[in-house]
């Protein structure tokens, strides 16, 4: 069963859908951006071709009427959640080794982000939700980085165990995150939320290993070494392009990374 299915939004003219459609013109009314498209069912196609600042727009209008500090309106949290399937598909392609009710842990970390998200400070709407989502799956699961450590090392003991009499009173320190973990999580965030291609991913994942194995920790160009000669004729031998075309590409990846979270490139995991 896909997540579409499991929020009931697998047809267009489900109930919530058509509420949707029918409150279209009067959430024009109070928000004129959504006005790019004359109905909601013509929005995917508009949201794939806009330049990503005025889907974002769109998308954080959407986000405030379904929000309960703004309009408070659960048929446009069925609205946003719809618009963002593609993404949460894509999410579920790739965990559904996780567990048998991926589809189901999904739909519902999807709803609960799209009628939480803070649109009063947010921005990148649909990376922001589909990997808010994907973390809240990954830590019911105990799974990676996201899991909460405390709760993944937790087993339930009886009270009268004597276990308890001989248990340390010092709490042990959390499990760190590699280095690995976390570029892996941020570029897969990344992908989905269409901040970078796979093909932009892809090529990151080949620089940083290139640079690491180069131990190429400055370049004098605030990279970390990402942009060094040496790093970008080693992957350009690789893949058969120009040293410049590997220089350029890596670092419009990295701008879009950094405008959509703020990662400074020196804090990227070789």
């Amino acid at each position: 069963m896909s997540v579409a299915t499991q929020l009931g939004l697998g047809d267009p003219e489900s109930d919530v859908l058509g509420v949707a459609r029918s409150r279209w013109p009067g959430w024009v009314s109070a928000h004129p951006v959504l006005g790019v498209v004359g109905d909601l069912l013509e929005l995917p196609a508009w949201l794939r071709q806009a330049e990503r600042d005025d889907a974002d727009a769109v998308l954080l209008a959407l986000a405030e009427l379904s929000s309960p500090e703004g309009g408070d309106d659960v048929v446009a949290t069925g609205a946003l959640a719809w618009v963002l399937l593609p993404g949460v598909s894509l999410l579920a392609s790739r965990m559904f080794t996780l567990s048998p009710r991926i589809d189901q842990m999904l739909a519902a970390a999807l709803w609960m982000e799209a009628r939480t998200f803070r649109w009063q400070r947010g921005h990148r709407v649909a990376a922001n939700i589909l990997m808010n989502a994907r973390k809240a799956v990954m830590r019911d699961l105990g799974v990676g980085a996201a899991a909460d450590p405390t709760w993944a090392r937790t087993f339930p003991v009886a009270p009268s165990e004597t276990i308890w009499e001989a248990m340390s009173a010092e709490p042990s320190e959390p499990a760190e995150t590699s280095a690995q973990q976390e570029l892996a999580e941020l570029l897969d965030w990344a992908c989905v939320g269409g901040v970078i291609t796979d093909e932009d991913r892809s090529l990151l994942v080949d620089v940083a290993q290139a640079a690491d194995r180069q131990q190429t920790l400055r370049s004098g160009r605030g990279h970390a070494g990402l942009l060094g000669n040496g790093v970008s004729a080693e992957v350009a031998g690789r893949r058969g392009v120009a040293a410049i075309t590997v220089r350029r590409r890596t670092s419009r990846a990295i701008r879009a990374l950094r405008d959509a979270r703020g990662v400074t490139a020196a804090k990227v995991p070789a």
